[in-house]
């Protein structure tokens, strides 16, 4: 038996639908009767029905955007009606997926076979839904518990940067044309894609995935590609393309790297030497920043492989983080600014996805413990913010501007630069960037004939629609309808 909720503006309406479904043997248990818009969408939110009957002129175009988004996410099949059998109100029944547009006054077998089709919709969705939970139940048991099952088709394994945009990278998978539809799984940090059968060339398919990635987003990321030519389990194939992605850590993101690329990490020792330890005191008490960059250098820049295992390279660094923080408190450099400086560097070692970001951190922090000299305490008084804004603006047109650019000009470390300007701006760098980026964008657009493809270029997009996509959620309005008006 499925819900049905009715929006209608004329009560008598409402009254005539309720008492015709009433007559037909329709496997509908619950009728909702409502005749304002805003008791709709607390309905459709409260009751999740399966099919909505609505009339679509209720429905006022400030109201539209909010509207679709609660019929896509509250009702499985939507009857539209109409008053006015415009082009305009065909486009909307379209937007919204509606099965029908009917056009008053009604007639009593129409919206009868309407709600026969709408019935039978639901009925098939139902038990697709079914069997596709059941299948992904089963897919998902089998990536973490070892069913000993061969699994012969390609599975990626994908990784942002960053973790919030993992949602977006999910939406981004299920628009993109693979040659063969793939299974979706999502972890903390992670997304599965899993292929039911073989597909062509999946390297090249999983490059071309991330060139597209690339003109859309500016996140970084890596992808891990088993090409499903083993005799691995599933969950065996997932356990190596972790263990394959851990590369990322001496080699980056933005790159493919397949499952037949495994490296066996080698063990180091993770804590300094005594004559290590003796050498770093040397360096610090003499203030020898060269030389300390030089070690840094030597030991974590240019590793070829076989590198060593990740977890002991951490505690390496955190070992020399240890003989930093004893020359702090020797020196009596614990205040306040320093003490948060630290702190980040720590959880730079700990959690930083890429080794040579946590070796810059280490060598700016120790910068900032070093440089004692009169030219160094006049930077230190220097406005950052306003030399930062300032950088931006003469900046803002390079797609590659980044934090640590614009950190390394100022002086400080990117993640204090970061805390200094959402603290003291009210805004992240991020933010600032797309705001200036925006503001320049809208004096092009008034300023000068410039087609939308050479503003984007001009204010530092790679991408036209990505531009348009950014440049719509900022101001509203496209690009084009911008200049319009």
């Amino acid at each position: 038996m499925y819900k049905l909720v009715i929006g209608d503006r004329d009560t008598q309406e409402l009254t005539g639908l309720r008492w015709l479904i009433s007559k037909y043997s329709f496997p509908i248990s619950i009728v909702e009767t409502v005749s304002e818009l805003a008791e709709i969408m607390r309905v459709l939110e409260k009751e999740l029905p399966d099919i909505l009957f609505i009339e679509l002129d209720m429905i006022p175009r400030d109201k539209w955007t909010l509207m679709k988004t609660f019929i896509d996410r509250y009702s499985t099949e939507v009857i539209a009606v109409t008053a006015e059998p415009t082009f305009e109100r065909a486009t909307e029944a379209i937007e919204i997926g509606a099965l029908d547009l009917m056009v008053k006054p009604l007639s009593p077998l129409k919206i009868k076979n309407s709600l026969q089709k709408a019935c039978r919709n639901v009925s098939d969705f139902k038990r697709r839904e079914k069997g596709e939970e059941s299948r992904q139940t089963l897919w998902y048991k089998s990536l973490f518990i070892d069913d000993e099952l061969a699994y012969h088709a390609p599975v990626y394994l994908m990784k942002t940067e960053e973790r919030d945009v993992l949602n977006e990278l999910r939406h981004f998978i299920g628009q993109f044309n693979f040659s063969s539809t793939p299974l979706v799984f999502s972890t903390t940090d992670r997304i599965v894609v899993v292929f039911e059968k073989q597909i062509p060339e999946p390297i090249q398919q999983a490059r071309r995935f991330l060139r597209e990635w690339e003109h859309i987003s500016e996140e970084s990321m890596v992808i891990a590609v088993h090409q499903g030519t083993t005799d691995h389990s599933l969950h065996q194939i997932y356990m190596k393309l972790r263990k394959v992605m851990e590369v990322s850590f001496f080699t980056g993101y933005q790159q493919v790297l397949q499952s037949n690329n495994e490296e066996e990490w080698y063990d180091i020792d993770p804590f300094l030497t005594l004559t290590e330890q003796r050498h770093w005191i040397y360096m610090l008490e003499e203030s020898r920043m060269d030389e300390l960059k030089g070690w840094m250098y030597e030991h974590f820049y240019g590793m070829k492989p076989p590198y060593p295992e990740p977890g002991l390279l951490r505690t390496r660094l955190t070992s020399i983080l240890a003989q930093i923080r004893r020359f702090m408190i020797r020196k009596g450099r614990t205040d306040k600014h320093s003490e948060v400086l630290y702190k980040e560097v720590f959880e730079s070692i700990l959690y930083s996805p890429i080794l040579y970001r946590i070796v810059q951190d280490l060598i700016l922090f120790l910068t900032h413990l070093l440089k004692v000299s009169v030219d160094f305490r006049s930077v230190s008084k220097r406005n950052v913010i306003e030399e930062t804004l300032t950088y931006i603006d003469e900046h803002y047109s390079d797609p590659a501007l980044n934090l640590k650019e614009v950190a390394d000009y100022v002086l400080r470390n990117p993640a204090y630069l970061s805390h200094t300007l959402t603290q003291n701006y009210g805004q992240s760098f991020r933010e600032i960037v797309g705001e200036t980026r925006i503001y320049k964008a809208k004096e092009l657009l008034t300023s000068t004939e410039e087609s939308i493809q050479a503003i984007a270029s001009h204010v530092g997009f790679k991408s036209p629609n990505y531009f348009s996509r950014v440049f719509k959620k900022s101001t509203g309005k496209t690009p084009g309808e911008y200049r319009k008006e």
